[in-house]
């Protein structure tokens, strides 16, 4: 499994977390979503078939914007 991190703006609620959880979860290849509205992040966990443009454009079709961070596998 591979876990990414990204930026997310835009959120502002509980309503707004869960609604990127939902967006994220409906890819393929995903098998963990956290969200936190406070800081604005967004970790995904999932196999390597997981796109990073794929959850932008998830969380961009769900009225967010978001930057990815890749996270170091050391």
């Amino acid at each position: 499994m591979e876990s990414t991190e990204y930026s997310v703006t835009g959120m502002t609620c509980s309503h707004c977390e869960r609604s990127v959880a939902q967006a994220v979860n409906t890819i393929a290849g995903v098998s963990q979503v956290a969200v936190d509205v406070r800081e604005g992040r967004l970790a995904v966990t999932g196999d390597q078939t997981v796109a990073p443009e794929a959850v932008i454009a998830a969380i961009e079709e769900a009225g967010y914007s978001a930057e990815h961070h890749p996270v170091d596998q050391a």
